[in-house]
C-alpha cells in the first residue's frame, strides 16, 4: 500500500496533468483553429489590454494575464503551434518543473517545451539586459538628444509586466553587440519609471515594446508588428537621408573628386555588395559636415575604369580619401571588412582640406581653437583672396608652402578666407589703422586669446603669386612665421570679432523644403493608417466642393459672357435709381408714432403750414432737408396748423411754464398765421424741442446769440410774457408774417437794441420796405439745421407730451 502523502501526491499531480491537457490557447485568446498570424496578434493585443493586471482590478486579473501570454507564446511560434495543432493537448514534457514551487497558472513562473523550447518568465534576472541600457528624461535632454545630430540613437520601451519584452530580449541583444560597434547607440526607457520620457518618445500602455529611433533629435517610431533583427536594421536604414551617399560610377567620378571647392573632403567607398552597409551611412552621417561620401561597386562593369585606374583589389572593400588633388588620394585603405573604428580614425585625421576655408564658425573653432596661454597659443595664418580664379594661384602656391614646410598643425594652422562673404570679420582686423589698405593676397596671423577677442598681426609684404615672385614670397613668409613661433611676445594687435557667416548655410526656400519634408516624416510617424483616411477624406471632400464651386463659377461666367455677346448691339439705358424723402403728416393717428414712440437718439422735424401756404412751403422744406435723407435717426414731416394749433399752444406753454392747473390756455393767444413756416425738431424721448422762426434770435446774425439769452428770460419771467413782441417767433405776436415791413431772413438789424419796436425781418437785397411773403421764411432753415445736429440751438423742455386729439 502507498501512503496517504504518495497519494495526495499523485492525486493533484493527475489533476493538473488533465488541466494542461484540457487547456486550448485557442479558446483563451477567442480565436478558431486556423486562425492567421495577424488574427493573432491582435486577440493578444486585445485580450492583453484588457486583463493587464495594472488596468484591470479583478482578483484573478493577474493569471489570466498569464495565461493569454502563454496562450499567444505557443500559438505565436509555428513549430510549437504544429505540434499542438497535431496532437491537440500540451507537450507532457511542461510537467517537469511540476516540483519546482514557481510553477502555476497563477504564478509568475516558468515552462520550458522540448519541442521549440518556449519559455515564458517573469523574473528579475531577464530584465537585467534593459535596466544595463536604461535612461532618464535629463539623460535624453542632456545627453542623447544633442549627441543625435551626429550619432543616431535606438531607443527601447519595456515594462516587466510586457510578455513581448521578454519575447524580443534575444533580438535586442543581438542589436546591442551589432549596432554598437558601427557607431549606433543604444538605449531603454522603462515605461512605468520614466512615463513621462515613455509618452514622450510615442509610447503607449499595452503596446509594449516599443522602438524609436533618434537622428537629429527627431523621433521615429517602428511600427511593423514583427519584432526581428532585419526589421529593425531595415527600418534604421530607411530613416537615413537617400543622398548622404552618392552612387559613383565612370561618368561622375571626375565631377565627384572635383567639388572640393565646397570646402569638404572627398571620400570615395569600394565594397562588393550592391546594398550601402550600414556602418557606411553612419560613417557619412557623422562627418557629413566636413566629408561627402561616394561608394562604387566592385566587379561591375560601370565601375571597371575607376577601379583600374585607383589599382582597387576586387576582392576587399577600400575606402580613398581626396583633398585637392583629385588624381592622388591623401589616404588609402582596404581590408575585407572594414572596421568602423579604422575608418573613423581615418577620417577624423584627415577631415580637413590641405588648405581648407573659413567658411563657417564652426570650421574656426575647429581649425583655430582659442587658447588663452601665451605659451601653448596656437596660431591661425589665413590668406586673404577674392572668390575668383585669379586669386587661385596665390591660394595653390600656398598649398605647396604647407607640403614643403611641415609645420605642426598643433601650433599653427594655414587657411584662406573670402573677402566679400566675411567683411565684418576682416573689418574688425582693419581697425587698427595700421593695416594694409588693399587686404587682397595679404597674410594675417590670428590668435584666439578666447571665443570673442584675438590678437593679430598682418604680414606687410603680399603673398604674390607667379614664377619671379614665388621665391620672394616663400622666404619671406617663413621667416616671418618661423620668427613668431619662436617667440611669446604677443601680436600687434588686439581685436573683438563677430561670428563668421556661414556660407554652407540653407537659403530661405531650402530651409523651407527641409521643414516640409521633415513634417512629412514626423506626419508619417505618428498618423496611424486610420487617421490618414480620416484626413484625406476630409481634404478630398474640401478640393471636390472647391472644384464644384470653380466649376460652377466657370458655368455662370460663360452664360453672362454669351448673354452679352447676345445684347452687344441693343443699347440699354440705366436704371436711374433715386433715394426717396418721405415727409409724413403730423396728427392723431401719427401722433405716437412720430413723437411720444421714439426711440433714444431719434428726432422728428415737422414744418408748420396751413392751406394757403402749402404748394409754396413744401418744396422749399424738402430741399433743405434733403441732405439729411440717408440718417435713420431723423424723420421727416408736416403739420396743418388750423388743425394742430390747439397742440402746439399747449406745447408752448408748457415750455413757457404757462400752463394752468385744471384748464388749458387760451389758444387765442397763439396766432396762426404767425406759425406759418416754423419748424420745430421734437425729441420724443428725452422730452425736448427746438424751434425754427424767421424772427427767431437764432436765425439773426450778429448779436443773436445774446439777443435769444435775452429773450429767452423775457419770455419765462412772468405769466404776461406771451404780450411781449419778443414772442412773435412763437406766434404770440398779434402781428402776422404778412404785415411785417422786411423779409430778408438771413440777415437782422444789429444796430438796434432788442426792445426797438421796428421789425426783426430785413431786407436781403437792400431794400427798406418790403412786405415780408411767405417765400422767405425758410431761406435760414439750412442754417439752422447745421447749429441743430452741432447742438447749438436753443432747447425748450417740457415735463410730458401733451395730447394731439382731433379737433
Amino acid at each position: 500500500m502507498f501512503p496517504f502523502k504518495t497519494l495526495v501526491t499523485i492525486f493533484f499531480i493527475s489533476v493538473f496533468v488533465i488541466a494542461v491537457r484540457c487547456w486550448d490557447p485557442y479558446d483563451v485568446l477567442g480565436l478558431k483553429r486556423g486562425a492567421s498570424t495577424s488574427d493573432i496578434r491582435r486577440a493578444y493585443k486585445q485580450h492583453a489590454r484588457e486583463w493587464h493586471p495594472d488596468k484591470n482590478k479583478n482578483e484573478n486579473a493577474e493569471s489570466k494575464f498569464v495565461e493569454i501570454n502563454k496562450a499567444y507564446e505557443l500559438l505565436s511560434d509555428p513549430a510549437r503551434r504544429k505540434l499542438f495543432d497535431q496532437k491537440g493537448v500540451v507537450d507532457d514534457s511542461l510537467n517537469r518543473n511540476m516540483n519546482n514551487p514557481n510553477t502555476g497558472f497563477g504564478d509568475r513562473g516558468s515552462f520550458f517545451s522540448e519541442h521549440g523550447g518556449f519559455r515564458f518568465q517573469f523574473k528579475m534576472s531577464e530584465m537585467t539586459a534593459f535596466h544595463q541600457h536604461r535612461i532618464t528624461m535629463r539623460g535624453y535632454e542632456n545627453l542623447i538628444s544633442p549627441q543625435s545630430q551626429n550619432q543616431p540613437y535606438l531607443i527601447f520601451v519595456y515594462s516587466e509586466w510586457c510578455l513581448m519584452c521578454v519575447h524580443v530580449l534575444p533580438m535586442w541583444q543581438r542589436l546591442v553587440e551589432d549596432l554598437n560597434p558601427i557607431g549606433i547607440n543604444l538605449a531603454t526607457v522603462h515605461f512605468d519609471q520614466e512615463t513621462e520620457l515613455a509618452h514622450k518618445l510615442g509610447g503607449k500602455r499595452g503596446e509594449l515594446p516599443h522602438i524609436v529611433l533618434v537622428m537629429e533629435s527627431r523621433i521615429s517610431c517602428y511600427k511593423d508588428d514583427e519584432f526581428s533583427t532585419v526589421k529593425v536594421i531595415e527600418f534604421i536604414r530607411s530613416r537615413f537621408s537617400r543622398n548622404l551617399i552618392t552612387a559613383i560610377n565612370d561618368q561622375n567620378s571626375e565631377q565627384f573628386l572635383s567639388g572640393w571647392k565646397d570646402n569638404k573632403v572627398r571620400v570615395l567607398l569600394f565594397g562588393k555588395l550592391e546594398l550601402v552597409r550600414l556602418r557606411y551611412l553612419t560613417l557619412a552621417f557623422k562627418y557629413r559636415s566636413h566629408v561627402v561620401f561616394g561608394y562604387a561597386q566592385l566587379n561591375i562593369e560601370a565601375t571597371q575604369t575607376l577601379s583600374e585606374k585607383f589599382d582597387i583589389p576586387s576582392k576587399l572593400d577600400s575606402l580613398l580619401l581626396f583633398h585637392e588633388d583629385r588624381d592622388k588620394p591623401a589616404a588609402r585603405l582596404s581590408m575585407a571588412d572594414l572596421p568602423y573604428s579604422t575608418l573613423k580614425d581615418v577620417i577624423e585625421t584627415n577631415k580637413y582640406l590641405q588648405l581648407p576655408r573659413l567658411s563657417s564658425q564652426n570650421m574656426l573653432d575647429s581649425l583655430c581653437p582659442p587658447e588663452s596661454s601665451n605659451i601653448r597659443r596656437r596660431l591661425c595664418a589665413i590668406l586673404v583672396t577674392d572668390d575668383r580664379e585669379e586669386d587661385e594661384e596665390a591660394r595653390e602656391q600656398l598649398r605647396q608652402f604647407t607640403r614643403q614646410f611641415k609645420f605642426s598643425r598643433d601650433r599653427i594652422a594655414f587657411s584662406y578666407v573670402f573677402r566679400e562673404k566675411q567683411t565684418e570679420f576682416l573689418r574688425a582686423l582693419l581697425e587698427d589703422g595700421k593695416s594694409p589698405t588693399e587686404t587682397t593676397t595679404h597674410v594675417v596671423i590670428v590668435w584666439r586669446q578666447d571665443i570673442r577677442r584675438l590678437s593679430y598681426s598682418w604680414l606687410s609684404q603680399p603673398f604674390v603669386s607667379g614664377v619671379d615672385n614665388w621665391n620672394s614670397s616663400i622666404e619671406y613668409l617663413h621667416r616671418t612665421l618661423t620668427k613668431i613661433m619662436g617667440t611669446a611676445q604677443p601680436l600687434a594687435h588686439q581685436t573683438v570679432v563677430k561670428e563668421l557667416v556661414d556660407e554652407h548655410a540653407q537659403g530661405i526656400f531650402g530651409r523651407i523644403t527641409a521643414r516640409l519634408v521633415t513634417a512629412a516624416e514626423v506626419l508619417g510617424d505618428h498618423i496611424t493608417r486610420q487617421e490618414l483616411l480620416a484626413v484625406g477624406s476630409v481634404v478630398g471632400t474640401v478640393l471636390f466642393i472647391a472644384a464644384v464651386g470653380y466649376v460652377m463659377t466657370y458655368l455662370v461666367r460663360l452664360e453672362e459672357e454669351t448673354i452679352q455677346k447676345k445684347n452687344k448691339g441693343v443699347i440699354q439705358t440705366p436704371r436711374q435709381t433715386k433715394t426717396e424723402l418721405k415727409l409724413h403728416e403730423l396728427r392723431s393717428e401719427t401722433y405716437n408714432g412720430m413723437v411720444r414712440l421714439l426711440k433714444p437718439g431719434c428726432r422728428t422735424i415737422v414744418l408748420l403750414l396751413n392751406n394757403q401756404s402749402m404748394d409754396i412751403l413744401i418744396p422749399k422744406f424738402h430741399k433743405a432737408v434733403w441732405p439729411y435723407r440717408k440718417n435713420k435717426s431723423l424723420l421727416f414731416g408736416w403739420m396743418n396748423i388750423d388743425r394742430g394749433l390747439p397742440w402746439y399752444s399747449r406745447l408752448l406753454n408748457l415750455a413757457l411754464k404757462n400752463v394752468e392747473e385744471e384748464e388749458g390756455p387760451d389758444s387765442n393767444l397763439v396766432k396762426s398765421k404767425n406759425c406759418v413756416g416754423t419748424v420745430i425738431s421734437l425729441n420724443g424721448h428725452r422730452r425736448y424741442f427746438c424751434i425754427y422762426h424767421a424772427r427767431h434770435p437764432e436765425c439773426i446774425s450778429d448779436s443773436g446769440g445774446k439777443r435769444m439769452q435775452s429773450m429767452a428770460r423775457r419770455l419765462t419771467k412772468s405769466n404776461h410774457s406771451i404780450n411781449d413782441p419778443g414772442g412773435a417767433f412763437m406766434g404770440f405776436d398779434d402781428t402776422s408774417l404778412e404785415d411785417s415791413d422786411n423779409s430778408d431772413v438771413e440777415k437782422g438789424d444789429c444796430m438796434k437794441s432788442l426792445d426797438d419796436e421796428q421789425p426783426l425781418i430785413t431786407n436781403g437785397l437792400g431794400l427798406q420796405s418790403q412786405r415780408a411773403s411767405t417765400e422767405f421764411v425758410l431761406d435760414g432753415l439750412s442754417n439752422w439745421l447745421d447749429r441743430l445736429f452741432e447742438g447749438t440751438t436753443q432747447r425748450y423742455s417740457i415735463n410730458y407730451w401733451p395730447d394731439f386729439g382731433n379737433f
